[in-house]
């Protein structure tokens, strides 16, 4: 159960370990040091601790070992407290929005049952108890990602934009790193079945059967995506993107190499759902097309836009909000607003 170990950690500390809600302390009860104050919570030393075992062994399980592991743990055990204040501060923004993540939580839970190849969420469960942790608190952990996650999603990743000139342009100046082998650029619709009733099921088989029909009238497939589709890329008309042979199924890419450019798929199964797949193009291989590659070039884009805009988010709560944080420890995020009001916090 050496990749549960390894899921425990990824999903219990969600983004970094949890911070804990201000209280007030049980009688009798040993006080925690107080290392932070994020408006109306606090991050304990406990925290932190926490926060650097997991980092450890979050190395270990990756194979690092010796001086490697020592390094890198060195280098980013500077950013546990960092990384506390901002879940801390996703989280306080997610309970203000009263934003939910239940169903994330039970779907989460059920992919580590089918990857670990368990029987019953029962038997994950007492796998998470051998391991050392709490059901609540391994929920806990893939609750608080989910809910940070939604927060990043909804006020910085969805207003990052992308143009077409500023795609192109990336084409132009990179076009020989796009030397690709055989593949395909498909579009796709999508409705799922997991979880339901035979009648549901029956219900979604005539759903995706509508649409195929109105693919064979001659309707517009990114439309007919958008309008029957329920996954992501619904809204962007089914776009799925460019393939290299060997990444999708073997099953699937037997029906594609049988499509010519333009073609569509009848209703395919699969495991949780019904789905229909449109061959957009073919690459025979070297240097990608212009319209193949744009998928992995906004990925790009985005990739090198993504994480300063996360901190340019994040530096703007710590500046609206109050984030004093105890002498001895160091915000690596902090804002030269915050580490003044830290500074003078400690002063009096």
């Amino acid at each position: 159960m050496k990749k549960l170990a390894a899921a425990i950690i990824v999903f219990a500390s969600a983004l970094c370990p949890a911070a804990v809600w201000a209280q007030k302390p049980t009688v009798g009860k040993v006080l925690d040091e107080i290392v932070a104050k994020v408006n109306s919570e606090i991050i304990l030393k406990s925290d932190v601790e926490k926060g650097e075992k997991d980092l450890r062994t979050s190395l270990a399980e990756r194979g690092l070992q010796g001086a490697q592991l020592e390094q890198l743990f060195n280098e980013q055990k500077q950013n546990v407290l960092r990384n506390l204040i901002d879940e801390s501060l996703l989280l306080q923004i997610a309970k203000e929005q009263g934003l939910s993540a239940e169903l994330e939580v039970a779907k989460t839970m059920e992919q580590i049952r089918q990857e670990q190849k368990l029987p019953t969420l029962e038997a994950l469960e007492a796998e998470i108890v051998k391991q050392g942790n709490t059901i609540e608190e391994f929920k806990d952990g893939i609750r608080k990602r989910a809910l940070s996650e939604q927060v990043i999603g909804h006020e910085v990743t969805s207003r990052i934009t992308i143009t077409t000139e500023e795609v192109r342009s990336y084409y132009d100046a990179h076009t020989k790193d796009f030397d690709r082998p055989e593949g395909t650029r498909v579009q796709e619709i999508t409705v799922f079945t997991d979880k339901r009733t035979p009648e549901e099921v029956a219900a979604q088989k005539t759903k995706i059967e509508e649409a195929l029909a109105a693919i064979k009238k001659g309707d517009d497939f990114a439309e007919v995506a958008r309008k029957y589709s329920e996954d992501e890329k619904a809204l962007e008309g089914g776009e799925y993107g460019f393939f290299q042979k060997g990444q999708l199924t073997k099953e699937l890419e037997e029906v594609l190499s049988k499509l010519a450019k333009g073609q569509t798929t009848d209703v395919i199964q699969v495991i949780d759902g019904f789905m229909i797949f449109k061959i957009q193009d073919k690459h025979t291989g070297g240097i990608l097309v212009f319209e193949n590659a744009q998928d992995e070039i906004k990925n790009n884009i985005f990739q090198q836009r993504v994480q300063p805009k996360i901190r340019e988010y994040l530096a703007k709560l710590r500046d609206i909000g109050y984030v004093r944080v105890s002498e001895g420890y160091v915000d690596n995020g902090a804002t030269p607003k915050t580490g003044k009001l830290s500074d003078s916090a400690e002063k009096k």
